[in-house]
């Protein structure tokens, strides 16, 4: 008995529905650097995006969404359904002058739909990670009249995103687009100060944890020109202005003794805080593109972003950012698509680089990233799904100063499935 390509999709979509919600509440990074901020950023991380150096602001597909730019569906077709979902792995090495940490994880990537309102007003829905929380750092120092002193730094949690995008083109070459995110999530921290040399000694914990939801728009343009009948221009530009989101602390400070079992025998509270009001500030981001394509053929292009991280604010503090940048280039090519006794000649090639500025300066350090993105994408026969894979291989931070340098090699594995699912059936 032979299967349907048909009757495979339905089930494809539940399954990967299933396992990203199973994932979802899971540790989606290990990064010392995600103690600052409101975390490590999740950039345009699906696999069609991020194997070309997480390029996004002037590219357009009809079986792709994406969604770092909203005027981009109004390229989808009036008749079709596209569905995408994605699971991330990644394997990081951490390094400073003494010490080399491996560490792994897997998580969710991405839940992205998109589907016509009518030929002129396109929308989609969308469930990805906005930022991660995930560390685990010790520190050991050695003063003469008390010993050993050792700090600990502990953190997990995040923010979630999920969104309502349209875009409506005016005109045939010129779309505008908006998201409406919901941001919510919660972060929690530890810090530790400990005495191991003497049980008598005082030993200080601090447990702070912040749960946080709003609304969050961004907004974008895509214009296309022609430049002859097979190659057209993209350009795009997108902006996020500030937002104060709505959040909630609770803290609790307090000293305490330890046994020789390990016991922890509490002693003074020093702080206990709960349910505290404030805000925290995600402020103004602005970025454009352009791209230059050849329908089935190739495309490739650049991007450039910005953000005024200097802004930020967490319960009326300055957790000492700086404004961060990011330089985006990529393509993708297509050797023959209709070429159908040839499986590799209709395979997606796609490469990118990307280099930035992240929003941490420490120790008089920059903290700048960069990373190579490839991939490729594999139209399954008889079906417009596509099974996507994304690798980006890359590095962040410095050993100068004490500071610890990340190396990292992340996979997305997931599927764009597209369906025409408006076609008014006619009987006879």
């Amino acid at each position: 008995m032979s299967i349907k390509p048909n009757s495979l999709r339905l089930p494809i979509i539940l399954c990967l529905l299933f396992v990203n919600l199973m994932l979802f509440s899971q540790i989606r990074i290990v990064s010392p650097y995600s103690r600052f901020g409101i975390g490590d950023l999740s950039d345009n991380n699906n696999a069609w995006n991020m194997s070309m150096g997480q390029l996004g602001f002037s590219l357009r597909s009809p079986n792709h969404v994406n969604y770092s730019n909203p005027a981009s569906y109004s390229a989808f077709d009036s008749l079709s359904f596209v569905f995408e979902g994605g699971l991330t792995g990644e394997f990081v090495t951490l390094r400073s002058d003494v010490l080399n940490v491996k560490r792994n994880y897997a998580s969710l990537g991405y839940l992205l739909f998109g589907m016509p309102v009518n030929k002129w007003w396109k929308t989609s829905l969308g469930l990805v990670p906005f930022s991660d929380v995930g560390y685990n750092v010790a520190n050991y120092e050695e003063y003469p009249n008390s010993g050993t002193v050792v700090r600990l730094y502990s953190g997990s949690g995040g923010i979630s995103r999920l969104y309502w995008g349209n875009s409506i083109r005016f005109f045939k070459d010129f779309s505008i687009g908006a998201n409406i995110s919901y941001l919510f999530g919660s972060m929690s921290r530890e810090a530790n100060v400990l005495f191991p040399d003497s049980i008598y000694a005082l030993n200080f914990k601090e447990l702070f944890q912040v749960t946080m939801n709003d609304l969050y728009v961004n907004i974008g343009t895509q214009y296309k020109v022609k430049i002859d009948n097979d190659i057209s221009m993209n350009m795009g530009a997108v902006f996020s202005p500030s937002i104060s989101m709505s959040s909630k602390a609770d803290v609790l400070a307090y000293t305490f003794l330890i046994s020789n079992d390990g016991v922890e025998s509490p002693r003074d509270t020093i702080v206990n805080a709960e349910g505290a009001r404030g805000t925290i500030t995600i402020p103004m981001m602005i970025g454009g593109g352009f791209s230059f394509e050849k329908k089935d053929k190739w495309n490739i292009g650049a991007d450039y972003k910005w953000q005024n991280w200097e802004k930020f604010r967490a319960f009326d503090l300055n957790d000492s950012l700086v404004n961060s940048w990011q330089l985006n280039f990529g393509g993708e090519i297509i050797p023959n698509i209709e070429n159908y006794n040839n499986f590799l000649a209709r395979v997606h090639y796609r490469l990118g680089f990307m280099y930035g500025k992240t929003y941490l300066h420490l120790r008089g350090q920059d903290l700048n990233e960069y990373a190579i993105t490839f991939g490729f994408g594999i139209p399954l026969r008889g079906m417009k799904t596509m099974l996507n894979v994304g690798a980006q291989y890359g590095a962040r931070g410095t050993t100068a100063q004490q500071l610890i340098r990340e190396n990292y090699f992340k996979i997305v594995v997931g599927f764009s499935i597209y369906e025409r699912w408006f076609v008014k059936r006619k009987y006879y």
